[in-house]
């Protein structure tokens, strides 16, 4: 197997031309049609770096060395789980709240699924589901349980940062005060699982062992940066915010509306 090979596969493709035509299509000229404002340039540019960004984690050869090494897969599952799902939120006209959750059932439904909790749940145990190491190795094994677990990745990160970034009136983001201990907890799975990979000792997925790495690492070293990679990244990220949120809070005391 070439490590280095791009992954042109048609389903992958075809399903990331759909989601594009479908996105500019709904942004676009059905925006018009029912009558709500169309996507900005900014939000389309936002969609389409993400766009890029899903290209660079599925399409180029970091899915397939994903394959060989853990530390590989773990940066890109934190490209689609952080930029990708921050950019996709932020892609999304504040409009279209009146079109989608005009109906007083969905609106109070997407409430309790968009709520802090819910999302801290739904997103973590997707995170945890699929870093029970049976799951993982599976995922590694099997193309189309892997494409299962970059979508639901993907979805459990975009519920996840939408109390932080949401654009939508009808589901607004939390307060900055609410969002401060949101993020802090948010943080603690990420930095627990990243430390049990670098300190376990032992290879914690046997889907790594006895596959051959380019650049020589073992399956454990791999393992630990692995680890440290989710640690610093997948961990720290949620207190880099939190500092931004909590200065920018602040230096408005009057205003616990603005994030």
């Amino acid at each position: 197997m070439n490590v280095y090979a791009w992954n042109f596969d048609p389903g992958l493709i075809a399903g990331l031309t759909l989601l594009t035509v479908l996105y500019l299509l709904i942004t676009g000229p059905l925006a018009v049609r029912w009558g709500v404002t169309p996507a900005t340039v900014i939000e389309r540019n936002r969609f389409l770096l993400a766009l890029v960004l899903m290209i660079v984690a599925l399409v180029s050869p970091i899915d397939t060395l994903s394959l060989v090494s853990l530390s590989m897969h773990m940066v890109q599952h934190l490209i689609l789980m952080i930029p990708v799902a921050i950019l996709l939120i932020g892609s999304i006209p504040a409009s279209f709240g009146s079109v989608l959750l005009r109906n007083n059932s969905v609106l109070a439904l997407a409430q309790t699924i968009f709520s802090p909790v819910a999302v801290f749940l739904i997103s973590n145990a997707i995170l945890i589901g699929w870093h029970v190491p049976a799951n993982y190795d599976l995922a590694v094994r099997d193309q189309n349980v892997h494409v299962l677990e970059h979508v639901m990745f993907t979805v459990g990160a975009f519920l996840s940062w939408w109390p932080v970034y949401s654009q939508l009136p009808q589901l607004p983001r939390s307060t900055p005060g609410a969002l401060m201990i949101y993020l802090f907890f948010m943080s603690i799975p990420p930095t627990i699982i990243g430390a049990l990979l670098t300190f376990a000792g032992f290879v914690v997925y046997p889907a790594y062992e006895g596959v051959s790495r380019p650049w020589g690492m073992t399956a454990q070293a791999d393992q630990e940066l692995a680890g440290l990679i989710m640690w610093l990244f997948g961990g720290l990220i949620y207190f880099a915010i939190l500092t931004v949120i909590f200065f920018r809070w602040f230096n408005r005391p009057g205003d616990d509306s603005s994030v």
